[in-house]
């Protein structure tokens, strides 16, 4: 296997660009030990004084680890069962339920150093690797937000990695493992099985299909054991996943008009940051040149960027890395593209295609290690790696606090607003604006609470309800009526509850706290009560500037609400 570009033979007369003789393999693991230590206490320290409450997704993934079951509306069982053990051990706190993310985090730097040292044959690399997914936007934000991304991340790391101890080292125990993995992905994320595209579509560029196909299927079948806890569950929910994952990814009801092709490319650009995307896209592209003159043993001197003459190119001698570089081409590239084709037809979440940058990121590292092996072939990259690491450095303290960039948004807010007569404010900078106020929100709710003893909260949005059942007092059982309108919003877990059916007779009579959005109360409930009164807004300040406004009411006399006589489709 190909070694990190530094790690070149004594007997090489080309100067590198960076002398890493120092960096041995034993210091590289301390590195990495001290790197994921410091990380550690650092978020752990972050999420004690935290300018973020629980994101949405988080508050309903815990509301669901109060009722633990074999699946849910959109998801697996494996995320709840998570929030479900932190919180048994450290209480139902906004620390307690991202604390894993943290831990999955670190496993998953862990065997990105594993599996960049296997493939390449260096702890230089491997630690390199490492170093690089901490530089990234989305990863630094996902360290700490207990999504169902962290779990399934982590499984489909762990399914790349005993893939490539099956083809590489032909080790048959491996594809069980890889299987294990998977199933373990797909109880996270419907999509994690998707991995396996990616591996088919390498075994078939290297006509290695037939000799992996026995592994290959017992570890598709040992995933497939994996689905059954979720086929059972919605075979008694009239398979409300299906129809929800089929209406998510465009295959019933998409259309052109749904899709945000070009909104999905500038999300990507952004959130693993343009300068990174330009190297990513250089090393997909070397890839497909079997003979890389920066990494062949044949380098050439006068060429540009420090590639072979034209008239030496055919004497390159193959790239031994090509293979695994292909690998971890093949599972990226692969997933993106369906995240791309999905995205023409309907809205694909900024998240979606990040399982794909695990291998591309290695991919990445690779590219960069092979121009550091002479000044010449690193100089025309060097600016673009340095940007990358300015760009961390400043991004790191924004992303964990928008907020700080207030002072300096009105130089940016005031010519942009002049030019295109747009209304932005400071507020416009904050990124984490809907993960803000909710204990402030929480705080208002009890104190409605108790001042109307056996009042319920209803609300519109599942998201809220989620939230206000985590920062209320007592964290109580909260409703939503989204999907009760004439015009229904999508169903969510709360339809799936029979306790939380709106026309329960114990619940006609009750006051009801009603949460909305900032607008107007909806028409849709509002014969529902013989009284709706508004109570006083709530504006969220975050240093001197208003981030947003929640609105409350306090309804009397709740008459029930009947449910949709059938769903539609639009609603899942």
């Amino acid at each position: 296997m190909t070694a990190i570009a530094t790690d070149m033979p004594p007997d090489t007369q080309v100067r590198p660009a960076w002398n890493l003789a120092w960096l041995t393999p034993a210091r590289c693991r301390i590195i990495l030990a001290l790197l994921l230590v410091l990380d550690t206490v650092g978020h752990v320290h972050y999420l004690h004084h935290s300018p973020a409450d629980l994101s949405g997704d988080e508050a309903q993934y815990w509301d669901w680890s109060r009722n633990l079951d074999w699946s849910y509306y959109s998801k697996g069982p494996l995320v709840a069962c998570i929030i479900r053990a932190s919180t048994s051990i450290f209480g139902n706190t906004m620390p307690a339920v991202r604390y894993p993310a943290i831990l999955l985090g670190v496993a998953t730097s862990i065997v990105t150093y594993l599996l960049t040292q296997k493939l390449f044959n260096s702890e230089r690399l491997a630690l390199g690797a490492v170093l690089l997914n901490h530089l990234v936007p989305m990863f630094i934000a996902g360290s700490i937000l207990m999504t169902i991304d962290p779990p399934m991340f982590l499984c489909w790391a762990l399914a790349t990695l005993f893939a490539a101890y099956a083809i590489f080292d032909n080790k048959k125990w491996a594809w069980p493992f890889a299987g294990i993995a998977m199933g373990l992905g797909f109880l996270a994320k419907y999509a994690a099985p998707l991995w396996f595209l990616g591996l088919i579509v390498y075994l078939l560029l290297t006509h290695a299909l037939r000799k992996h196909l026995p592994g290959l299927l017992t570890a598709l079948l040992i995933t497939a054991l994996f689905t059954t806890p979720v086929l059972i569950w919605n075979a008694q929910h009239n398979w409300v996943s299906l129809h929800h994952v089929a209406h998510q990814t465009g295959a019933s009801g998409g259309s052109l008009k749904r899709g945000n092709f070009l909104e999905l490319i500038a999300s990507q650009i952004a959130v693993i940051g343009p300068i990174l995307a330009v190297m990513m896209a250089a090393a997909i592209a070397q890839t497909f040149r079997k003979q890389d003159p920066h990494s062949s043993p044949r380098e050439g001197r006068g060429g540009v960027r420090g590639a072979a003459p034209d008239h030496e190119k055919s004497q390159l001698a193959p790239d031994p890395s090509h293979p695994q570089r292909l690998f971890l081409t093949s599972i990226g590239l692969t997933f993106f593209t369906l995240t791309l084709i999905i995205s023409f037809f309907t809205k694909v979440q900024v998240n979606w295609p990040a399982p794909a940058y695990f291998t591309l990121f290695i991919l990445t590292a690779y590219f960069l290690a092979t121009r550091l092996r002479t000044k010449r072939t690193w100089r025309p990259w060097r600016m673009w790696f340095y940007g990358t690491v300015v760009m961390a450095v400043v991004a790191t303290p924004i992303i964990h606090d928008p907020a700080i960039m207030f002072p300096v948004a009105p130089y940016v807010t005031r010519p942009i607003n002049a030019v295109f007569g747009t209304k932005l404010g400071a507020s416009s900078f904050d990124v984490l604006y809907k993960l803000r106020g909710w204990q402030t929100l929480g705080n208002h709710l009890s104190t409605q609470l108790a001042k109307h003893p056996g009042a319920i909260i209803l609300t519109d949005d599942y998201q809220q309800a989620a939230e206000a059942a985590f920062y209320t007092q007592g964290q109580p059982k909260t409703y939503y009526a989204g999907s009760y309108y004439a015009q229904a919003k999508r169903f969510t877990q709360y339809d799936m509850w029979p306790d939380r059916n709106l026309d329960r007779p114990e619940l006609k009579g009750k006051t009801v706290l009603f949460l909305g959005k900032g607008g107007p109360f909806p028409a849709d409930i509002q014969n529902a009560f013989d009284k709706v009164e508004p109570l006083p807004d709530i504006d969220i300040i975050v240093r001197n500037v208003k981030v947003r406004t929640f609105r409350t009411w306090l309804c009397t006399n709740f008459h029930g609400m009947t449910p949709p006589a059938r769903p539609s489709p639009s609603s899942f």
